[in-house]
């Protein structure tokens, strides 16, 4: 998030109920506070550079408050403008406006009034506090005014147990998966990926396409395999087609919450796990199955240390890999960060009812490249956001339509080889 200046807000504006009081909202507020550890923790930095730290940084750890204070911010519309424009603007600040977790907490709410009468809610919170999973719970505890204690592992305790002789087990299962994992991926040729470098970096691009989530249905059903393993088969066979290689990194993201612990805790557990995809000499259907037992294998080990895994990362040559964010088939609890439009100098392009575009481009760091899938109303909407200096933007685009290219041949003949040469 420091990274690309982006604290991936959670949240946005709803008008508010006849009759709501500011203090209605208030005892709202309070009862996100005094209910979920996540709403009143804050940062701590040890800038001693202690154990060799970086002094500009330094460890990081999170303080848990007991008890504290938190305001309702109230705004009041002026006579003739329409509270809903008034609550989009204090929307717009609070997700421009950078978070400081050393003082500030992570939810920011107000109220906006009209004529002495409350109109709208405007909350937003940072997305270290909650994911859509802990959002979801969040939403049903708060309509109910749940009062039973909260369920699950609480952050505290999360923390308790990865300190544990047990908790600290489970990450060396996991870092040795991951290295398994690498050991295969070093055993291959590493992806040839152009650069292609923009005065504006970062870019971003969306393909819509009813034919990929026709035909991803089509492979699921036929395999009995979840359509997220299909989408994970698809993608990693496009990329390999277009960079000369027989295996895919990928990062899934994978949000832990099919763990009994974590199910219904409103806090942060989803991590972008690590997964290598073999696809030589496959057919389309071998290569769903094998994407199968790797997004399995990907998820159990999910749960770990995250700069364990950087440092091991940072310690191979592992060539480009793939953020991979498979959203589609689920409710957002919040909205995510607003949709950039189209770039108006673009002309989108327009194949057999599906349409590419890009989105945006501007200097705030991305991944080098990552894919989200979203639903979009009877189609799939394949969100590519990327760096030029890693990738060109001509390889994206034709790496989006090569995703729904693959859905389409895996749909008419799963025994057809995927064209995939074995490279060892």
């Amino acid at each position: 998030m420091v990274r690309q200046r982006n604290w991936l807000p959670q949240g946005g504006r709803r008008p508010l109920a006849p009759g709501t009081r500011v203090e209605d909202v208030a005892a709202e507020l309070a009862y996100l506070h005094g209910r979920y550890q996540a709403m009143r923790t804050r940062l701590v930095f040890d800038v001693a550079a202690e154990d060799g730290e970086d002094s500009a940084h330094g460890a990081v750890r999170q303080w848990v408050a007991a008890s504290g204070e938190t305001f309702l911010e109230v705004y009041h519309t002026p006579p003739g403008q329409d509270p809903d424009v008034l609550a989009a603007r204090v929307e717009a600040v609070y997700r421009r406006r950078p978070y400081d977790l050393r003082a500030e907490w992570p939810v920011r709410m107000a109220v906006v009034r009209s004529g002495g009468v409350c109109t709208h809610l405007v909350v937003i919170m940072n997305h270290l506090a909650l994911d859509a999973g802990g959002a979801a719970v969040m939403i049903r505890e708060v309509a109910a005014r749940e009062d039973a204690e909260p369920a699950g592992m609480q952050p505290l305790e999360q923390a308790a147990w990865q300190a544990s002789e047990t908790g600290q087990r489970h990450g060396d299962r996991t870092l040795r998966y991951f290295a398994k994992a690498l050991d295969r991926l070093a055993d291959g040729p590493p992806p040839t990926v152009q650069p292609g470098p923009r005065p504006t970096r970062h870019w971003s691009g969306r393909l819509v396409s009813p034919a990929l989530a026709r035909n991803v249905a089509i492979v699921g059903a036929r395999r009995a395999v979840d359509d997220s393993a299909v989408l994970a088969a698809v993608t990693a066979i496009a990329f390999a087609r277009l960079t000369d290689t027989d295996r895919v990194l990928m990062r899934p993201r994978v949000g832990n919450r099919f763990r009994p612990a974590l199910a219904d805790v409103v806090c942060f557990v989803a991590q972008s796990g690590l997964l290598v995809l073999e696809l030589g000499g496959t057919t389309f259907d071998e290569a769903v199955d094998r994407s199968r037992g790797a997004t399995i294998a990907a998820m159990k080990n999910a749960y770990f240390d995250p700069q364990a895994l950087e440092a091991m990362l940072a310690s191979r040559e592992t060539g480009l890999a793939m953020f991979f964010n498979d959203r589609h088939g689920t409710e957002p609890a919040v909205q995510y960060a607003t949709t950039a439009a189209p770039h108006p100098r673009e002309p989108q392009q327009h194949r057999d009812g599906s349409t590419f575009a890009w989105l945006h481009r501007g200097p705030e760091p991305t991944e080098a490249l990552s894919i989200t899938i979203d639903d979009a109303d009877g189609a799939l909407a394949v969100a590519l956001h990327f760096d030029t200096h890693a990738i060109a933007p001509e390889t994206v685009e034709e790496l989006a339509w090569g995703i729904e290219r693959a859905a389409a041949e895996a749909a008419a003949d799963g025994d057809a080889p995927t064209g995939i040469q074995r490279m060892i």
